[in-house]
C-alpha cells in the first residue's frame, strides 16, 4: 500500500526541522495561506518571508505537525497585516504614499503632497510631546509597538495608547485646522 503524498511529507519534515528544509518544503503552503487573506502576492511574499525569519529567531520546541504550524502562523501574520492597513492607511496617505494620480506625477502632485506635509507638520506640532514623538516613530519612522516601547522607556500599551490619542487628535485638527485637539496629562 503506498504511502500518500502528504505523509511523506510529514515523515521527511520530521526528519529535518531546518528552516531551509521547511522552507523548501512548506513555502509554497505559508505563501497560499497569506495570499488567501490578502489577495495580494507581495504582501502574501513578505508574510511567508516572515514566518520562516521567526521560525529561525525562535524555533518552537515541540512540532506536531510542521504545515498547521507554518499555515497558522502565515494566516496570523496575514490578518495582524490586514488589520494594520485598515487601522493606519488613512495616515499613509497624509505622507503621499497614496497611488499617484491617473495624470501621473507632476508639479500639482508635488504641490499637494508639501501642502499635506505641512498640515501633518503643523498638526503634529501641535500635540502632546509623548503623542507626537510616539505617532512620528510608527508612521514616519515605521518602528513597531514594542520598538518604540523599547526605545522610549514607555510600555507597548502606554504606547498604543499614545498612538491611538494622537490619530484622534490628528483627524480632528487636520479635518478642521482652527480646531486644536484636547490635551490629555
Amino acid at each position: 500500500m503506498p504511502i500518500p503524498e502528504a505523509a511523506c511529507l510529514m515523515t521527511e519534515a520530521a526528519e529535518t526541522s531546518s528552516p531551509a528544509e521547511l522552507a523548501r518544503l512548506y513555502g509554497r503552503a505559508v505563501f497560499e495561506s497569506a495570499y488567501r487573506v490578502l489577495g495580494d502576492g507581495p504582501g502574501a511574499e513578505d508574510v511567508q518571508q516572515e514566518v520562516f525569519l521567526r521560525l529561525v529567531e525562535k524555533p518552537p520546541r515541540e512540532v506536531v505537525s510542521w504545515p498547521a504550524l507554518l499555515r497558522a502562523s502565515a494566516t496570523r501574520l496575514a490578518i495582524d497585516r490586514l488589520r494594520h492597513r485598515r487601522r493606519w492607511g488613512r495616515w499613509y496617505a497624509l505622507f503621499g504614499a497614496e497611488a499617484a494620480p491617473a495624470a501621473g506625477p507632476g508639479p500639482d502632485a508635488d504641490l499637494a503632497r508639501m501642502q499635506r506635509a505641512a498640515q501633518l507638520r503643523d498638526a503634529l506640532s501641535h500635540l502632546p510631546a509623548r503623542e507626537s514623538q510616539v505617532f512620528a516613530l510608527r508612521m514616519l519612522e515605521g518602528l513597531e509597538i514594542d520598538a518604540i516601547a523599547a526605545l522610549t522607556g514607555l510600555r507597548p500599551n502606554t504606547v498604543s495608547v499614545a498612538l491611538h490619542r494622537a490619530a484622534r487628535h490628528l483627524e480632528r485638527r487636520l479635518a478642521d485646522p482652527s480646531n486644536p485637539p484636547e490635551t490629555h496629562s
